[in-house]
Parts: C-alpha cells; sequence; structure tokens
C-alpha cells in the first residue's frame, strides 16, 4: 500500500485530471481522505470512488444521496445500475477498471491489471455519466 501522503497526492493529480477532462459535465469533484466524491448537481446524487487501494486494485464505485447514504439500484439513473451485485450485494455499474466489475464472477478472469495503466479516474467517471445519459 502506499504512504497516505503519496496516495493523497496521487488522488488529487487524478482529481485535477478529471476535472479539466470532463468540464461542465459535473458540478464538482472532491476528496476526504481517500474517497473522490463526483457532484453531479446542487441536490443531485453523489458518485463516490473509494481510491483507498489505488492503484493496486481498482477504484469501488458506489452512489449516496447528500446526506452520503447509499443509494438502492432503483435510485441510481436509469442505465447506470446492472441490479445487485451477486458477491457483493449492493448496486453496481458494470465497468472495466472498477472493483465491483473485476470482482463479478463473469469476469474473474479480466484482471485489473490489464487496465491498471490505462483507465484513469478521468475515464470512470466519463462513463459512469454515459451510462447515466449525460
Amino acid at each position: 500500500m502506499l504512504h497516505r501522503t503519496v496516495l493523497n497526492e496521487m488522488l488529487d493529480d487524478e482529481i485535477a485530471t478529471a476535472e479539466e477532462c470532463l468540464g461542465g459535465r459535473v458540478e464538482s469533484i472532491s476528496r476526504t481522505g481517500p474517497t473522490i466524491s463526483v457532484h453531479l448537481g446542487p441536490d443531485g446524487p453523489l458518485i463516490e470512488l473509494d481510491g483507498r487501494r489505488y492503484d493496486s486494485e481498482p477504484y469501488r464505485v458506489r452512489l449516496v444521496d447528500p446526506a452520503g447514504e447509499p443509494l438502492t439500484h432503483e435510485q441510481w439513473p436509469a442505465g447506470m445500475s446492472l441490479g445487485q451485485h451477486p458477491v457483493l450485494d449492493r448496486p453496481f455499474a458494470c465497468i472495466q477498471g472498477t472493483y465491483e466489475y473485476h470482482a463479478h464472477p463473469s469476469h474473474l478472469t479480466d484482471h485489473w491489471s490489464t487496465y491498471r495503466n490505462t483507465i484513469r479516474l478521468a475515464d470512470l467517471i466519463d462513463h459512469l455519466l454515459r451510462k447515466a445519459g449525460r
């Protein structure tokens, strides 16, 4: 695992690049510790990406309400969630480069190491936004 200071600096660099690449498609992107929050609108849901094991493991993705409570599958934007993850038992977006994708039984041979050096935070957020129709 990376030292906390190094991890924070790397995540901050990823956020800066994502903000530049995504422009006005998101309201803002912030970080609290290793958790990155993508604000979709003033009262809308937040995409949370858990980067605590960056980048030895992919980001873990969930959607939460403004108070930080996880959203159910039905509360996710249409097209973004595939339902309950069969192993993790929570809603998930099936996107290469996310923990949920690589932990899915049908993707166990599609290793994170294949994408580790090419899929960045901006790519993941872009893909999530496209799945949500944004």
